[in-house]
């Protein structure tokens, strides 16, 4: 029998990643389907009710936001809710959003299928995978007590804020970079990730970042800061704007665009996929990578804040970091909270 899609430990050994033209594939057929899989090792069966969601999104989940800043200043605060001392043990409710997941019994969380290590389906198994994956199943099986918990969705960049705003789903973990504009509309876990933006771009290219970009076409998901980052950039580069950021690999190696922007973290899954590719203009690894919750469920937000402290002390942080990336783990992201 097949492990259920968040069952994460131990970990197999990680295949190669497919080619962009396979991912992409994948990607398209897949990208809006959740999977569920056979048999697990879940202490009770999953409720009637716990199907896979359906794929299509709300009308204008999907939409862009427009370049430029929003208007006025943010006021909101990226600092998180502070979580309890100590981690509650399984299906102890602390607050009404617990209370309500535990009735239900599972947790829905939104994921990328296009952003291997973070988030992928594997082409051979149909499952989602990755980074991300693994810290949704950390948190399904803190608030169950088993695996098999965690209901996943595909979910577009340009969907990860509104779908949890919308009540849609508990949480997205997709990459999200905690910033004050996204903050006032949700709130974030603690970060779980620092990274930093970069350009991928062909190797023996002239270019070393955005500023050689101008007046080129540059390739991001819609709906991302890295899109907003080409919208801004002061040399003025074409903004391409994707529903998949595999999509942006293509048309980088069909030539259609020069670059493509996003997370360190994601370029560097593309450019192991095509060695032709080489990632440039990197900056510091500052950029805060958090949980999204919604605003109206700070108990939740507290719960997973005390499952990432958990697994940050217990080394299960780390062990999902070096499976992913293949590298020592650095210590782990260091949280501020707002209580």
């Amino acid at each position: 029998m097949r492990r259920r899609n968040d069952q994460r430990a131990p970990h197999p050994a990680r295949a190669p990643l497919p080619s962009a033209a396979a991912l992409a594939a994948v990607v398209l057929a897949l990208a809006l389907a959740t999977v569920v899989a056979g048999c697990g090792t879940v202490t009770s069966p999953l409720p009637p009710p716990a199907r896979p969601l359906p794929g299509t999104s709300p009308a204008g989940a999907a939409a862009s936001p427009g370049p430029g800043a929003p208007a006025g200043p943010c006021q909101a605060t990226t600092a998180s809710w502070r979580p309890p001392a100590v981690l509650p043990a399984p299906g102890q409710a602390a607050g009404p959003t617990l209370a309500t997941v535990l009735r239900r019994g599972y947790l829905t969380v939104g994921v990328r299928p296009d952003t291997p290590p973070f988030g992928s389906i594997n082409p051979d198994t149909g499952q989602f995978e990755g980074f991300d994956v693994d810290v949704a199943a950390l948190i399904g099986r803190a608030l169950f007590g088993a695996d098999g918990r965690v209901k996943f969705r595909a979910v577009t960049a340009a969907q990860r804020i509104d779908l949890v705003q919308r009540g849609q789903l508990d949480l997205v973990a997709a990459t999200v970079s905690v910033t004050c504009e996204r903050a006032e509309k949700v709130d974030f876990s603690e970060p779980y990730f620092l990274t930093t933006s970069g350009v991928l771009v062909r190797r023996g290219s002239p270019y070393r970042g955005l500023g050689d970009l101008g007046g080129r076409r540059v390739c991001a998901a819609a709906g991302t800061t890295s899109l907003r980052q080409i919208e801004t950039a002061p040399s003025h580069p074409i903004p391409h704007a994707v529903t998949n950021v595999t999509e942006c690999l293509v048309a980088l190696q069909d030539g259609t665009d020069e670059g493509v922007v996003n997370d360190e973290t994601v370029l560097l899954g593309m450019a192991a996929q095509d060695p032709k590719t080489h990632i440039v203009g990197r900056g510091p690894r500052t950029t805060q990578m958090g949980v999204v919750v919604s605003r109206a469920a700070p108990d939740l937000t507290r719960f997973v804040n005390a499952v990432l402290q958990d697994a940050k002390r217990n080394g299960a942080w780390s062990a999902i970091y070096q499976h992913w990336l293949h590298a020592p783990a650095p210590a782990p992201p260091a949280p501020t909270y707002r209580d």
